[in-house]
């Protein structure tokens, strides 16, 4: 009763946990309902299981009790049976027979005396009459009974050939479902007077080979196995016992379930709650893990493709800065070149500087002296026409004279010739003279402008030479920087490799760590589905 009391609560909560789903889902229990139905079932289990094991050993006490009891009767048989063997009374019982009926003929009050003595028939007496009291039965049987009703069953004289095969065998025990039985070997015995029945005919007392009772002597000798007795108890009582108790293990057990079913309600409500209450925890802290790692994961491989990609294009910047490097290394040894000419090229200005102050120093000499040949040749000049005005007077003079004035005349006239050709000379001279100081006047000119421009070229190649040289410094410098730039370089495509392949491993564990939280997700829904009893749609 109180096993079908604890199951009806469970299946009253589990359908309250039923009532409590709507019908698009499938319907599924509660971890609660689960816990309570799960230790409905243990408390009904073990209740059964205590009775089941009480009914076992009831069941063995109970067999063991009645095979004791079997075997103390059998005993007691046994004591009977000695007992009267030890009284001797059977030998005089039976002369006294012969006596009193020496035809033979008993009457029945006489064989009775006679088999009061005989200690067998004692025992079997005492175990007929303790089986009405006992609640047994007592069985006797044996391959040649000289009753009838004694004669053994082919079963019984399984027995019966068991304990001939084994003289030592001194007891058998057989259990049914309904009997126990306890069987143990009756062995004739000189001493106890059984060959007096059963022995040699030649000592039959009516000398005719017949006992006193007159039945046939059998030659039988003494140990020989005439017989069993059986002591066979009921299980009846062992059953009631045993439905007995199971029904008081019963109904305590069950009181101790419901007993215990209110505690264990009592003690696991607030652990219960607070497992719900941590499983949705559980359940919202791995969708935000799960959320989280999917961001994770696709944030490491733009990582990933990102690093790849910068380090490709770092190890294109790495092969471009050493070209730049080479290109520099070439602009500094072409700076130091063109430094080194723009000093020579100094150098030559600075020379030609001087050289053309020289030139103009010099075209000033020539300029000087053009202008000393001028007046020279004003002064020819002057003299050519003052020795042609003198000629032409004394060609008067001389045409005066007549002819004492020809030679006069004559030398008169060369002069006038000389003088008009010293006068053309020195016109042609001036003329030239005039010419060659207006060209060296430009010459001059010229140099005075080719040496400021020289000057101006001179400060220029000094202006190119200081460029040269900052521009062959900072090419230096720029190679060093380079250098410098290319071993940073060097080292940032090494840690770009390095961040590229830790940007691939991130990666790969960021979506470890995906599936993994997937996983937790799905567990931590699942666990949350078992607790709170949440089916499929």
């Amino acid at each position: 009763m109180a096993i079908l009391i604890l199951i009806k609560l469970g299946i009253r909560n589990l359908n309250s946990d039923r009532g409590d789903r709507s019908g698009g889902e499938e319907v599924a229990m509660k971890f609660s309902s689960k816990v309570f139905l799960s230790i409905v079932v243990a408390c009904g289990l073990a209740v059964a299981v205590a009775i089941l094991i009480s009914k076992r050993s009831i069941h063995q006490v109970g067999v063991q009790d009645l095979t004791e009891k079997s075997r103390a009767i059998l005993s007691r048989l046994e004591v009977v049976r000695g007992y009267v063997a030890q009284q001797g009374g059977l030998n005089g019982v039976v002369r006294e027979t012969v006596l009193k009926f020496p035809d033979g003929n008993l009457t029945k009050e006489a064989k009775l005396t006679i088999l009061k003595q005989v200690p067998i028939f004692a025992s079997m007496q005492v175990g007929q009459e303790g089986a009405e009291k006992e609640n047994y039965k007592f069985r006797v049987f044996s391959d040649e009974p000289r009753n009838p009703d004694n004669k053994a069953s082919q079963s019984e004289m399984e027995i019966l050939k068991k304990f001939a095969d084994s003289p030592d065998l001194h007891e058998l025990t057989d259990e049914t479902d309904q009997e126990v039985r306890v069987y143990r070997p009756v062995r004739l015995s000189e001493s106890q007077g059984c060959l007096t029945c059963h022995g040699d005919p030649q000592t039959s007392p009516w000398n005719n080979g017949k006992d006193i009772l007159g039945h046939r002597m059998e030659n039988w000798k003494d140990g020989k196995l005439h017989g069993v007795f059986a002591i066979i108890s009921s299980k009846n009582v062992v059953e009631a016992a045993a439905g007995s108790t199971s029904i008081n293990i019963a109904m305590w057990a069950g009181g101790v379930s419901l007993l215990i079913l209110l505690l264990v309600f009592l003690v696991l409500k607030a652990p219960l709650a607070n497992l719900n209450r941590i499983a949705q925890q559980l359940r919202e802290a791995g969708e935000h893990v799960s959320s989280a790692s999917r961001e994770i994961s696709s944030s490491s491989q733009n990582l990933s493709t990102s690093a790849t990609q910068a380090a490709a294009s770092i190890e294109t910047t790495s092969a471009s800065a050493e070209e730049v490097a080479g290109m520099i290394r070439i602009n500094s040894d072409n700076a130091n070149e063109a430094k080194k000419l723009s000093e020579s090229a100094q150098v030559r200005a600075s020379e030609g500087k001087h050289e053309v102050a020289a030139l103009m120093q010099s075209m000033d000499q020539i300029a000087t002296g053009s202008k000393k040949i001028e007046e020279i040749i004003s002064v020819i000049d002057d003299i050519a026409f003052q020795t042609n005005l003198l000629a032409l007077n004394a060609a008067v003079e001389a045409a005066r004279a007549g002819e004492q004035g020809k030679g006069f005349s004559v030398v008169a006239e060369a002069v006038r010739g000389l003088a008009l050709r010293s006068a053309a000379s020195a016109k042609e001279i001036n003329a030239l003279i005039k010419e060659s100081v207006m060209k060296i006047s430009e010459g001059c000119n010229v140099a005075e402008a080719s040496g400021r421009a020289l000057e101006q070229i001179v400060e220029v190649v000094e202006k190119v030479h200081q460029l040269n040289s900052d521009v062959s410094a900072a090419s230096q410098e720029q190679s060093q920087g380079m250098n410098s730039i290319n071993k940073a370089i060097a080292e940032l495509d090494s840690l770009t490799q390095a961040n590229a392949a830790v940007a691939e491993e991130t990666a790969s564990s960021a979506e470890e760590l995906s599936n993994q939280s997937q996983k937790l997700h799905n567990l931590v829904g699942s666990l949350n589905s078992f607790i709170e009893g949440k089916g499929a749609s």
